[in-house]
């Protein structure tokens, strides 16, 4: 159970690369909400502090390296979003 749920959280960091290249190559965010990447950053955190609890130590690395890119994400978000 524990690398099947590693393999979902894998696959949403697969999913947030792309969104993290385009908001670095155009510079600027347009027609999105702050709240989605502001929720699963915040998830992603709380997973960090779950998985270990769990004893579910491959989806606790697969959670770093998703939560890591949320915040990127976030952080590209909230820094071109202002223009």
């Amino acid at each position: 159970m524990d690398q099947i749920n590693a393999l979902f959280e894998l696959g949403g960091f697969f999913a947030v690369l792309p969104s993290i290249a385009a908001i670095w190559r155009d510079k600027a965010v347009r027609g999105a909400s702050v709240w989605t990447p502001l929720f699963f950053t915040g998830w992603g955190a709380w997973n960090l502090v779950y998985y270990p609890h769990l004893g579910q130590s491959w989806s606790f690395a697969a959670a770093a390296l998703l939560t890591t890119a949320n915040a990127v994400y976030l952080g590209l978000f909230l820094r071109w979003s202002r223009g």
